[in-house]
């Protein structure tokens, strides 16, 4: 009788060991699942009418790529930090592919909506441009794929935050791979938004893909932005132009032009400083993004690595408001 009831405590005691086993394994897979999609306990932000604006932005990361994709696990660790995105702009080149896209493409999910996934990323709306990468991948030459999946048109812009009454930041966004026709119609909506608008916003910025000034790969470009798009952004006194194109980071600081952001640093193999000059003041040729917090005294410029490290600070404050090298400060 002892042997048998032996047997059975043994065979109990199997049991509740596997129980306890089984319990512990599968709080260890929701553990593991909520500290890889963590819950956001908040309800995204009304930019319309807030008082600080915060965004990222990015250029050529279309690519797919390793590097893609921890640029955008920077962007979303970033953004849990500082418990705050409104939005993304994306400044062309979204798809580096050798097919024609479409609405339908699958692309779509292993180039955007899967990487940019993150908790924060996919709360917000993402403003695209388009770059010399994208513009061929039409298959209707009147329209795109990528205007037709964000339902969107070229040349346009947003108003975001309100300061009494006034707009906190206003972004217009070109297609800089336009004819210079073409180009000297959209530099009008520039002064039409930033000159003749009588709702004037507090800060001003410009969206295109293609760099006015550069000092990495395409420094020596021959385009026509200098002749037609940059007299407009004088005349209306444009705090920053950003933009992508030259695969890294760049801050340029030139008297008398806007501040120029550079990142084209978003997942695209990078590209080197080609040469020195006192304009540039930071240079990075390595992956990340850019973000901009804007309120009604000042506009924080903050260039961060793939690892969500910051790697260059700058502010302008508001009250400097000509187009002067002394708008512009580092911080250490």
């Amino acid at each position: 009788m002892k042997q048998p009831l032996n047997r059975l405590s043994a065979l109990l005691s199997k049991r509740w060991l596997m129980s306890i086993i089984l319990v512990v394994l599968s709080l260890s897979a929701i553990g593991l699942y909520r500290y890889f999609h963590p819950v956001i306990y908040r309800i995204p932000s009304n930019s319309d009418n807030a008082q600080e604006i915060n965004f990222f932005a990015l250029g050529d990361q279309g690519s797919g790529s390793l590097e893609q994709r921890a640029v955008a696990d920077a962007m979303d660790k970033v953004a849990r930090k500082n418990k705050r995105l409104d939005f993304v702009v994306l400044l062309g080149d979204n798809f580096y592919i050798d097919t024609k896209l479409t609405e339908n493409s699958r692309e779509w999910n292993t180039m955007f909506e899967e990487v940019y996934s993150g908790a924060y990323l996919s709360t917000v709306p993402f403003y695209a441009i388009l770059g010399n990468h994208d513009v061929s991948l039409s298959l209707n030459p009147k329209t795109h794929p990528e205007i037709e999946y964000s339902k969107k048109a070229l040349g346009f812009h947003n108003d975001f935050g309100n300061i009494n009454g006034r707009p906190l930041l206003r972004i217009v966004y070109l297609d800089t791979n336009a004819s210079s026709d073409e180009m000297s119609v959209q530099a009008n909506y520039v002064r039409e938004q930033f000159i003749r608008n009588p709702l004037q916003p507090i800060w001003k910025i410009v969206a295109g893909h293609h760099t006015i000034r550069s000092y990495g790969k395409h420094f020596e470009d021959k385009t026509n932005l200098e002749n037609t798009l940059l007299p407009a952004l004088q005349e209306a006194k444009v705090d920053v132009y950003m933009s992508g194109h030259d695969h890294n980071q760049q801050l340029i600081v030139k008297e008398g032009e806007p501040n120029y952001v550079v990142n084209g640093a978003g997942g695209k193999s990078l590209y080197a400083q080609k040469v020195l000059s006192e304009d540039l003041r930071f240079f990075n040729k390595g992956y990340g993004f850019v973000s901009l917090k804007a309120n009604a005294n000042k506009l924080k410029i903050d260039f961060f690595d793939n690892h969500a490290k910051t790697v260059s600070s700058n502010e302008i404050a508001r009250e400097c408001k000509d187009l002067n090298t002394r708008c512009i400060k580092a911080i250490k």
